[in-house]
């Protein structure tokens, strides 16, 4: 499927900080304001984009270019009569799409995997689907926001003045090249903007619509806007399948260190090799056995697990997430691992002498090991999934176990520490044992 984008106003409302600049080429978190609207649209599978320009729009021409540097095809037409409202700019497009498409706006950003969600909508002839948002508590100004009225499972009201909404317009739709023949009918009526064109469609009763879940979304038509997008975007940030200490602790200043280093050309991978480095100072103070060297140790601890968030909050705050990022970060975390252990094994050792830390840090190591090894091995053989449902609720994740060995080195509970964890990670084994003789017998 290909795109549209709107991108032709001057932004009013943000001059007193654009300062004549475009108002989507405004930064938030990293990126440009349409950067963020052309990569999440990338991310949900859309390669091709018709960009509608007016006010600025030489200047947006040569800052996106043809599109190269993100890895999509971008083509412009500019809408001389700018001034004018936005179904004018959507009209001039009528002649690049034969079929249904994406039509977004350069101030709209969004997570993507509502547009994805968006385009697996099926239209009938003559049909579009708007994005709306429930949640009536998700936008900064209630005023300037197109509110929407939804009855009996159709869209039949849509403006900024609605007096009666039950949600919010997100700026999202798939459209039919039906679209066109209304925006004609009614631009010739002097009713110029996109939400008239939309409104005739409604009163079709073609004018469906689909929740976007409570997934991210935000217009940027202020600075404050901007900074409440900031703030919805780091937010956004916190996933679900994050271990308690990362949600409750972690998270909080990670995201923090985030909203710094965003804007700095530093990649999620060079970053997760920092933290590799960040491991050989934190091996040698708990190598040392003592204090307050254990105690810097241990910090260090924590302070690696809290940037590990950091590596992957970059990379899907600027689109830059990839397989072989994920598969990197995992191996590199092993090394971490064993450095820390290791240290701890070796400064245990000075300080007590006591032998039984070898074998114990030993078969933590491998029950490490098993942890990342058996649901890999169990699916290249079976092609099942080893599901790991018996314990998700007290499931160890890295973030626990981190905390659990910098808790051990700060107060000189090592030992303690190792046994905790080898016990439960070879639990975890033979119940994983146990699920993959169901799972193979069935």
């Amino acid at each position: 499927m290909k795109a549209l984008i709107l991108a032709a106003g001057n932004g009013t409302r943000m001059q007193p900080v654009t300062k004549g600049r475009h108002k989507s080429l405004m930064p938030l978190l990293g990126l440009k304001i349409i950067e963020r609207v052309i990569l999440g649209a990338k991310k949900a599978g859309i390669n091709e984009f018709l960009i509608v320009t007016g006010y600025k729009g030489k200047e947006l021409r040569q800052f996106l270019g043809s599109g190269i540097k993100y890895g999509v095809s971008l083509k412009f037409v500019h809408n001389s009569s700018w001034e004018k409202a936005n179904g004018i700019s959507a009209l001039l497009a009528k002649d690049y799409f034969k079929e249904n498409f994406a039509l977004l706006m350069s101030d709209h950003v969004f997570d993507p995997e509502t547009l994805i969600r968006l385009q697996k909508i099926k239209l009938r002839k003559n049909e579009c689907v708007l994005a709306i948002d429930k949640n009536l508590d998700t936008v900064l100004d209630v005023e300037d926001t197109t509110k929407v009225l939804i009855r009996n499972y159709k869209i039949t009201g849509l403006n900024k003045n609605l007096t009666t909404y039950n949600a919010y317009d997100t700026g999202m739709f798939i459209c039919s090249t039906h679209l066109f023949d209304v925006l004609k009918r009614s631009t010739s009526l002097k009713k110029n903007s996109l939400s008239d064109g939309m409104r005739l469609i409604a009163g079709e009763g073609n004018l469906r619509y689909m929740s976007n879940m409570g997934r991210f979304w935000s217009d940027c038509d202020t600075w404050e806007d901007i900074k409440f997008a900031k703030t919805k975007l780091i937010k956004n940030l916190i996933k679900f399948e994050d271990g308690i200490i990362s949600k409750n602790f972690n998270r909080k200043i990670s995201t923090s260190i985030t909203k710094y280093l965003v804007s700095i050309p530093i990649s999620p991978n060079i970053l997760s090799f920092i933290i590799l480095f960040i491991s050989i100072p934190t091996f040698l103070f708990l190598s040392t056995g003592i204090y307050p060297w254990l105690i810097i140790g241990g910090l260090l601890i924590q302070f690696m697990s809290i940037l590990d968030g950091v590596d992957g909050e970059i990379a899907r705050l600027k689109f830059k997430d990839s397989s072989f990022g994920g598969f990197l970060d995992a191996n590199l975390d092993k090394y971490i691992d064993t450095a820390v252990i290791a240290g701890m094994t070796l400064g245990y050792l000075k300080a007590s002498e006591n032998l039984i830390i070898i074998p114990v840090s030993l078969f933590l190591i491998f029950g490490l090991g098993l942890d990342g090894y058996m649901p890999s091995k169990f699916k290249v053989d079976t092609g099942k999934k080893l599901k790991f449902s018996v314990l998700k609720f007290v499931n160890i994740k890295r973030d626990t176990r981190l905390v659990i060995l910098a808790l051990g080195a700060i107060f000189n509970l090592i030992l303690i520490s190792f046994v905790i964890l080898t016990v439960f990670y070879h639990l975890k084994v033979i119940i994983r044992l146990f699920l993959a003789k169901k799972i193979s017998e069935k």
